[in-house]
């Protein structure tokens, strides 16, 4: 699969001082700053005990308080889903979405992680991957070319893809929400997050959602979790 590179998941970790998650609820803990091809700047920090991912201009991860896909999981009824539900999850981060399903809402799934950045993958791993009790596959790759060659299909799919605080162009056509409906079962279900946090921003979000979103999935409905737009495929799951 040209372009594709599958990271088995090791066993390490960096080990956090017990006295930097105790500051951490006084005030943030720098852990770690470092760049990469995709991003100039990505630094690690401990907040409130939880470890957090940032860009220059955007949160990518922040353990089980990312709080756009906590809100989203929270508005929607994850009993629709099979119990071993697999998932797709376009943007690892620090692994924020599977934490979330399985810390707060008591979810095993099964996940497949898709993370064009090898320095995130890394970092990943170092911080909070081994937390995780749930299986999960990482795919080194563009989310675009992981669909394009491979044939699997998911219960739940989650885009959360962005180029510090902009997801890129081709991950926002028609052509790649037709390519994320191809590999939906039936039954499922896509979330797919989209800055909402200036009137600018909000425009923009609402005339993807009417333009395309709605094109490949009719039936879909917004989430509005103050600074984004979640955007469900299926009005069905939402509450």
């Amino acid at each position: 699969m040209l372009g594709i590179v599958i990271v088995y998941i090791l066993l390490s970790m960096i080990e956090i001082p017990a006295y930097k998650k105790w500051l951490s609820y006084l005030w943030e803990q720098p852990l770690e700053t470092t760049s990469s091809g995709y991003n100039p700047q990505l630094t690690v920090s401990l907040v409130r005990g939880r470890v957090q991912l940032t860009a220059q201009n955007a949160i990518y991860s922040f353990g089980d308080y990312y709080l756009n896909f906590r809100k989203a999981f929270q508005a929607i009824d994850l009993d629709k889903l099979p119990p071993d539900a697999d998932v797709l999850v376009l943007g690892l981060g620090l692994g924020s979405i599977p934490e979330l399903l399985e810390a707060l809402h008591l979810r095993k799934y099964k996940y497949v992680a898709i993370e064009i950045d090898p320095v995130i993958v890394q970092l990943a791993q170092d911080y909070s991957l081994h937390r995780l009790k749930s299986s999960i596959e990482i795919v080194n790759t563009d989310a675009q070319i992981f669909l394009e060659v491979d044939q699997r299909k998911f219960d739940l799919i989650c885009m959360d893809v962005f180029q510090d605080a902009i997801i890129p162009n081709h991950l926002s056509t028609i052509e790649f929400l037709e390519q994320i409906s191809q590999r939906l079962r039936p039954d499922g279900i896509l979330i797919y997050n989209c800055l909402a946090n200036t009137d600018a921003k909000k425009r923009s979000s609402q005339a993807f959602f009417d333009d395309s979103f709605c094109q490949v999935f009719p039936s879909a409905s917004i989430i509005d979790t103050g600074g984004n737009y979640m955007l469900v495929s299926d009005q069905k799951f939402v509450d």
